[in-house]
C-alpha cells in the first residue's frame, strides 16, 4: 500500500497535518470498528484504515528523521562533551558536592554532617528479625489449630 492510497482511504489530502490524519483515522475507525458496525465489510474496511494509518505514521517518522538538522545536533554534542572534559574527574563526595553546587547554587559545607552515615542499631535489627520470626511462628501455629 503506497502513501497516496493511504491518504485516499483515510479521506485526507496529501498535505494533511499529522493531527488531521489522526482525527480522520479515529473517526473512521469508530465508524467501521467490528464491535460497533455489524456490516459484513466493516471488518475489512477497519483493517484497511488501520493499515493506512500505520503506513502514514511510518512515512512521517522517516521524513522527520531525514529533516533533522545533523549539524546542530553534532555541535550541541561537542559543546557538552568539551564542557565535561574540562571539568575535574573525581569520585565520591567532592564530585557530588561540585555537581550539587552547580545545579542548585547551594553551599554544601553546611550539609557535610548530614551526609555521614549513622551507626547501625543492633537492637533494632534484632527486634525486627526476631519479631518477624515470632509473627511467622504464630501464624503457623494458628493455621494448624484452625485446620
Amino acid at each position: 500500500m503506497n502513501a497516496s492510497q493511504c491518504y485516499e482511504i483515510l479521506g485526507v489530502q496529501k498535505d494533511a497535518s499529522p493531527k488531521e490524519i489522526k482525527q480522520a483515522y479515529r473517526k473512521l475507525s469508530l465508524r467501521y470498528h467490528p464491535d460497533r458496525n455489524k456490516d459484513h465489510d466493516a471488518e475489512k474496511m477497519f483493517k484497511e484504515i488501520t493499515q493506512a494509518y500505520q503506513t502514514l505514521k511510518v512515512e512521517q517518522k522517516k521524513q522527520n528523521s531525514a529533516h533533522r538538522d545533523v549539524e546542530s545536533a553534532q555541535t550541541e554534542f561537542w559543546k557538552y562533551y568539551d564542557k565535561k572534559a574540562d571539568e575535574e574527574f573525581s569520585f565520591g563526595y567532592a564530585a557530588y558536592r561540585k555537581e550539587f553546587e552547580r545545579n542548585f547554587g547551594a553551599n554544601t559545607d553546611q550539609f557535610r554532617g548530614d551526609s555521614e552515615e549513622k551507626p547501625v542499631s543492633h537492637k533494632m535489627t534484632h527486634l525486627l528479625l526476631y519479631g518477624g520470626l515470632a509473627a511467622i511462628a504464630l501464624w503457623i501455629i494458628i493455621s494448624e489449630i484452625l485446620r
